[in-house]
């Protein structure tokens, strides 16, 4: 790849804002996780959710004024910018977070009445889930190909349709090797579509100087979506399971309620698309002379 001309001038970290962001989201994360045992209708929880608001909105405050703020406002308030942030945050944060669906169910143990995971092998895992990760490979390179004559919104909505899909089938059928690929597949070349179209679609909506920015901010929302559904699967999967000798089973139903909450937030990626403005295509786009 040519090097790139395009250049921008270096800033300093905003430190201030990244303290309130991380404070923040770890408040929220942390009172989801203890939620079922200190009530979710608690003093406590509404203090700890109280006080991540707050930070949060403090947070948005200071970003107005810093000089290198990590959300620029006069980046993220245009509106095809905040919307596709928004839509593929919320999207490829989700499917980050069905691995701790997914890994618990098919690694942890069958154990009558106190764990019906599928007990398998870290090697028969690998095995089994190869095609899936093959599908994944040959989605995304299709969808780079499509990208130049299909809109990109279609795309990510197409995508986020078919993990809806692939993963509702799941939530019913999976209870062996053939469920879980026929699960996979499908939900595997929706994923793929996503993964491939999330910074395609982050250079549509932004100028060159913006673009390596612009990246670094999606990365961080969708690492913030992808740690608040975890942390929400896991509470999810609790709600029927089990401790043994300090270590959190889960069963059946609660594998189930895992995927329920998986398939709605990828339902919830793909309605946000439709927040997304017509934008230039790709082929359209002001990308610089490395592209």
């Amino acid at each position: 790849m040519p090097e790139s001309p395009v250049r921008e001038a270096g800033g300093r970290m905003d430190w201030i804002g990244g303290l309130l962001l991380g404070a923040g989201i770890t408040a929220i994360v942390y009172a989801v996780g203890e939620g079922s045992q200190w009530g979710w209708g608690s003093a406590k929880f509404a203090a700890y959710i109280a006080g991540a608001l707050v930070t949060l909105v403090t947070f948005v405050l200071v970003e107005r004024r810093v000089a290198d703020p990590l959300f620029p406002p006069s980046m993220t308030r245009r509106r095809p910018v905040w919307t596709v942030l928004l839509a593929t945050s919320v999207a490829a944060g989700s499917l980050s977070a069905v691995g701790v669906v997914m890994q618990m169910l098919v690694l942890m143990p069958k154990i009558p009445t106190i764990s019906e995971g599928l007990g398998w092998s870290g090697t028969r895992n690998a095995v089994v889930t190869s095609p899936i990760s093959a599908m994944i490979i040959v989605a995304a390179v299709g969808t780079g190909l499509l990208v130049r004559r299909v809109d990109a919104r279609i795309l990510l909505g197409t995508g986020s349709a078919l993990t809806v899909l692939g993963y509702g089938i799941g939530t019913h059928l999976h209870h062996n090797a053939a469920q879980i690929v026929e699960m996979g597949l499908i939900a595997g070349l929706g994923t793929g579509m996503v993964v491939a179209v999330v910074p395609i679609m982050i250079i549509e909506v932004v100028t060159p100087e913006e673009q390596a920015l612009a990246n670094g901010v999606q990365t961080l929302g969708q690492g913030v979506a992808q740690i608040v559904v975890s942390q929400l699967a896991f509470v999810v999967m609790a709600q029927h399971g089990k401790i043994l000798k300090g270590t959190q089973f889960y069963l059946d139903t609660g594998f189930t309620n895992g995927l329920w909450l998986v398939v709605g937030c990828c339902a919830l990626g793909a309605l946000l698309v439709l927040l997304i403005p017509r934008t230039k295509r790709l082929d359209e786009a002001e990308v610089g002379q490395a592209a």
